[in-house]
């Protein structure tokens, strides 16, 4: 787990520092974003509720690095048979989104997983596909869609602060 973690660490801190220098100093868009993520999920038997909190770095005007630590506790089943977990999960993405402030997004990656109860360390995908409001100045930054994190439940929405 520490291994995965380290270079989890090491791949941020090399994408930040390039990034910091691949701008000019005319460059005055915001290029760093911290937001909560915020999942709920039930259908019938089952049910998921998650938060996430997050790190994201504007690498161009199109694509972005993420990486961020969730929480997430699942159950299901119907009468004796039920069963649950809850755990953290620490998902790294690509993301790519269009080029205006209503941007539509999409992005992949993956990430351990950490289960409470079991004390096991999964690796789980992660895949984004969605809309954000988000402005090139420093400011407010509203996410919705659908992403399955690192983790057992769905983000639906997010929200945020944009900055440089």
């Amino acid at each position: 787990m520490r291994l995965t973690l380290k270079v989890i660490l090491a791949i941020l801190i090399i994408v930040t520092l390039s990034a910091d220098n691949s701008f000019s100093q005319v460059n005055s868009k915001a290029n760093n974003i911290i937001y909560l993520d915020l999942g709920i999920f039930f259908t019938g038997s089952t049910g998921a509720l998650g938060v996430g909190l997050n790190y994201e770095r504007m690498l161009s005007d199109n694509v972005s690095i993420r990486a961020g630590v969730n929480i997430g506790m699942f159950g299901a089943g119907k009468s004796g048979d039920a069963f649950g977990g809850s755990g953290i999960g620490f998902p790294v993405s690509f993301n790519y989104m269009t080029n205006n402030k209503n941007k539509f997004e999409v992005g992949a990656g993956g990430g351990p997983y950490i289960g409470f109860d079991t004390k096991k360390l999964r690796l789980f995908p992660v895949v984004r596909v969605g809309y954000r409001y988000q402005t090139d100045e420093d400011g407010m930054m509203y996410r919705a869609g659908v992403e399955f994190p690192s983790n057992l439940y769905i983000s639906l929405a997010g929200i945020g602060y944009h900055f440089k």
